[in-house]
C-alpha cells in the first residue's frame, strides 16, 4: 500500500512539472516528430528511387498512407500549441491589467521547509 501511495505522488508530480513546462514538451515533441518524419521521408525516397534505378519492389502506396499520418501527427501538434497559446492569450487579455504581464501562481511550499 505505501508503493501505490507513492506511486500516485509521483505521477502527481510529474503533472504538475508537466504543467509548468508545458511549453518545453510541445518543442521537444516538436522536433521528435519532426525528426521521425524526416527519417520516415528518407527511408521512402530511398526506396523509390531503388524501384526506379535497381529495380526493388517496394510498395509506393505506403508513401501517401504515411504521408496522411504524418499530416495527422502534425496537426495533433500544432492543436496542442494552439489550446496552450490560447489559454496564455486568455490569462493574459482577461486575467491582468492592461499592459501587465499576468501574475503567477504562488509556488507550492518545499517539501523539506
Amino acid at each position: 500500500m505505501k508503493l501505490l501511495g507513492r506511486f500516485k505522488t509521483e505521477i502527481l508530480n510529474l503533472a504538475t512539472w508537466s504543467q509548468k513546462n508545458l511549453e518545453r514538451l510541445i518543442i521537444l515533441i516538436g522536433v521528435c516528430v519532426m525528426a521521425f518524419i524526416l527519417l520516415v521521408l528518407l527511408s521512402w525516397a530511398v526506396g523509390y528511387y531503388a524501384n526506379g534505378f535497381f529495380g526493388f519492389k517496394f510498395e509506393l502506396g505506403s508513401i501517401w498512407q504515411g504521408l496522411g499520418a504524418c499530416v495527422a501527427a502534425i496537426t495533433g501538434l500544432l492543436t496542442v500549441a494552439g489550446v496552450n497559446l490560447g489559454r496564455q492569450y486568455i490569462d493574459a487579455k482577461f486575467n491582468s491589467p492592461p499592459g501587465q504581464a499576468p501574475a503567477r501562481p504562488p509556488k507550492p511550499p518545499e517539501k523539506g521547509a
